[in-house]
């Protein structure tokens, strides 16, 4: 007697496709810490930023199409909040690596070079509280690598569920045709 396959869940669709979506995070922060001293580098990544929203999209579409009577806003919804936890979770073990092995000082440099911005913004090179900023940074007050990550999870899951609840919104209400995604 043949018994009849058991569905997969939210989660296991969300983990199968985390990983490709990791893989499209990741490159979009390698591309991220290339663009400080390439310009093409920095285009590229800007236009994986911008192209997300159509990314996700696509990835929901599919998932609508594999199954198409749990394609509802909230599954919609969930799925998306699930997909950027896992991308995020395979992206930062990349992050971690080059936080921590590859260049120990990005986190260091990139928030003096916003001590910096914030400076030349307000034009107070002598206020008291750039100075203790200053001081807190050179003291060590910069995050470690693994809180780096840990933040970065949290704002991508963050985030993603906020754009989840749009592309959500907009897959839900799509008709989807059984030959359009393959």
């Amino acid at each position: 007697m043949l018994q009849e396959a058991p569905k997969k869940s939210i989660a296991r669709y969300a983990m199968e496709y985390g990983v490709y979506f990791g893989i499209y995070l990741i490159l979009k922060f390698v591309l991220m810490t290339l663009g400080m001293g390439s310009l093409i580098a920095s285009f590229f990544s800007e236009i994986l930023l911008i192209a997300l929203p159509f990314v996700l999209y696509y990835i929901m579409l599919r998932y609508k199409k594999q199954e198409p009577e749990n394609a509802h806003f909230s599954q919609l919804w969930m799925f998306g909040i699930f997909l950027f936890f896992f991308a995020s979770l395979l992206s930062g073990i990349v992050e971690y690596v080059y936080y921590r092995y590859i260049n120990p000082t990005y986190i260091e440099m990139q928030m003096a070079a916003l001590l910096d911005l914030i400076e030349e913004i307000t034009q107070a090179q002598n206020s008291e509280m750039l100075q203790i900023m200053r001081t807190g940074l050179e003291k060590g007050g910069a995050p470690s690598p693994i809180e780096m990550v840990f933040q970065t999870i949290w704002t991508n899951v963050f985030l993603g569920s906020l754009l989840s609840i749009i592309v959500a919104l907009i897959v839900s209400r799509k008709k989807v045709n059984k030959n359009f995604i393959k």
